[in-house]
Protein backbone atom coordinates (compact mmCIF):
# COMPACT_ATOMS: atom_id res chain seq x y z
CA UNK A 1 0.00 0.00 0.00
CA UNK A 2 2.90 2.35 0.70
CA UNK A 3 4.04 2.18 -2.95
CA UNK A 4 0.70 3.63 -4.09
CA UNK A 5 1.44 6.88 -2.22
CA UNK A 6 4.89 7.22 -3.84
CA UNK A 7 5.07 9.19 -7.07
CA UNK A 8 8.05 10.03 -9.23
CA UNK A 9 8.85 12.06 -12.30
CA UNK A 10 9.99 10.03 -15.31
CA UNK A 11 10.70 10.45 -18.99
CA UNK A 12 8.68 7.88 -20.92
CA UNK A 13 8.91 6.67 -24.51
CA UNK A 14 6.12 5.72 -26.91
CA UNK A 15 7.13 4.60 -30.40
CA UNK A 16 4.67 5.45 -33.19
CA UNK A 17 5.58 3.36 -36.24
CA UNK A 18 3.53 2.99 -39.40
CA UNK A 19 2.73 -0.52 -40.61
CA UNK A 20 0.50 -2.30 -43.11
CA UNK A 21 -2.42 -1.95 -40.68
CA UNK A 22 -1.53 1.53 -39.42
CA UNK A 23 -1.53 4.10 -42.20
CA UNK A 24 -1.31 7.34 -40.16
CA UNK A 25 0.72 8.58 -37.21
CA UNK A 26 -0.80 9.29 -33.82
CA UNK A 27 -2.13 12.79 -33.21
CA UNK A 28 -1.99 14.72 -29.92
CA UNK A 29 -5.62 13.69 -29.39
CA UNK A 30 -4.67 10.02 -29.89
CA UNK A 31 -1.83 10.34 -27.37
CA UNK A 32 -4.25 11.95 -24.91
CA UNK A 33 -6.68 9.04 -25.23
CA UNK A 34 -3.87 6.49 -24.75
CA UNK A 35 -2.57 8.34 -21.66
CA UNK A 36 -6.11 8.55 -20.26
CA UNK A 37 -6.43 4.77 -20.56
CA UNK A 38 -3.21 4.45 -18.53
CA UNK A 39 -4.22 7.07 -15.95
CA UNK A 40 -4.09 4.58 -13.06
CA UNK A 41 -0.28 4.50 -13.50
CA UNK A 42 0.51 7.76 -15.34
CA UNK A 43 -0.91 10.50 -13.12
CA UNK A 44 0.12 13.70 -14.89
CA UNK A 45 1.97 14.81 -18.03
CA UNK A 46 4.20 17.87 -17.89
CA UNK A 47 5.66 17.76 -21.39
CA UNK A 48 5.16 15.89 -24.65
CA UNK A 49 7.72 15.98 -27.48
CA UNK A 50 7.72 14.18 -30.83
CA UNK A 51 10.93 13.39 -32.71
CA UNK A 52 11.07 11.92 -36.18
CA UNK A 53 13.31 8.87 -36.30
CA UNK A 54 12.41 8.15 -39.94
CA UNK A 55 9.52 8.83 -42.33
CA UNK A 56 7.49 6.02 -40.82
CA UNK A 57 8.59 6.22 -37.17
CA UNK A 58 8.13 8.88 -34.48
CA UNK A 59 9.39 8.74 -30.92
CA UNK A 60 7.16 10.47 -28.38
CA UNK A 61 9.00 11.56 -25.23
CA UNK A 62 6.63 12.10 -22.32
CA UNK A 63 7.72 13.82 -19.11
CA UNK A 64 5.23 12.48 -16.59
CA UNK A 65 4.45 11.87 -12.96
CA UNK A 66 3.87 8.18 -12.37
CA UNK A 67 2.55 6.16 -9.46
CA UNK A 68 5.50 4.39 -7.81
CA UNK A 69 9.18 4.84 -8.56
CA UNK A 70 9.56 2.43 -11.50
CA UNK A 71 7.49 2.05 -14.65
CA UNK A 72 7.43 -1.39 -16.18
CA UNK A 73 6.36 -1.43 -19.81
CA UNK A 74 2.68 -0.57 -20.15
CA UNK A 75 0.72 -1.60 -23.20
CA UNK A 76 -2.58 -0.47 -24.63
CA UNK A 77 -4.55 -1.39 -27.72
CA UNK A 78 -5.76 1.69 -29.55
CA UNK A 79 -7.56 1.65 -32.93
CA UNK A 80 -6.62 -2.01 -33.30
CA UNK A 81 -2.88 -1.40 -32.80
CA UNK A 82 -0.72 -2.19 -29.76
CA UNK A 83 1.32 0.66 -28.23
CA UNK A 84 3.86 0.26 -25.45
CA UNK A 85 5.04 2.98 -23.09
CA UNK A 86 8.20 2.42 -21.07
CA UNK A 87 10.83 4.47 -19.30
CA UNK A 88 12.89 6.32 -21.90
CA UNK A 89 16.27 4.54 -22.06
CA UNK A 90 18.13 7.77 -22.88
CA UNK A 91 16.89 9.47 -19.73
CA UNK A 92 16.86 6.36 -17.53
CA UNK A 93 20.65 5.99 -17.69
CA UNK A 94 21.14 9.62 -16.64
CA UNK A 95 18.74 9.23 -13.70
CA UNK A 96 20.40 5.99 -12.55
CA UNK A 97 23.80 7.72 -12.52
CA UNK A 98 22.44 10.48 -10.28
CA UNK A 99 20.79 7.92 -7.97
CA UNK A 100 24.01 5.88 -7.73
CA UNK A 101 26.00 9.02 -6.83
CA UNK A 102 23.47 9.94 -4.13
CA UNK A 103 23.61 6.40 -2.69
CA UNK A 104 27.42 6.50 -2.63
CA UNK A 105 27.33 9.86 -0.81
CA UNK A 106 24.88 8.44 1.76
CA UNK A 107 27.12 5.41 2.33
CA UNK A 108 30.13 7.69 2.82
CA UNK A 109 28.19 9.83 5.31
CA UNK A 110 27.15 6.68 7.20
CA UNK A 111 30.80 5.64 7.53
CA UNK A 112 31.80 9.01 9.04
Amino acid sequence: MEDEAVTSEKFLLLIDQLSVDQKRHLSIKDIGIILERLSSKILDVERLDRESESDDCYNWTIKATIRGDVLRELGVIYNGNYYAISEHPGYKEENEGVIEEAEEEEEEEDRL
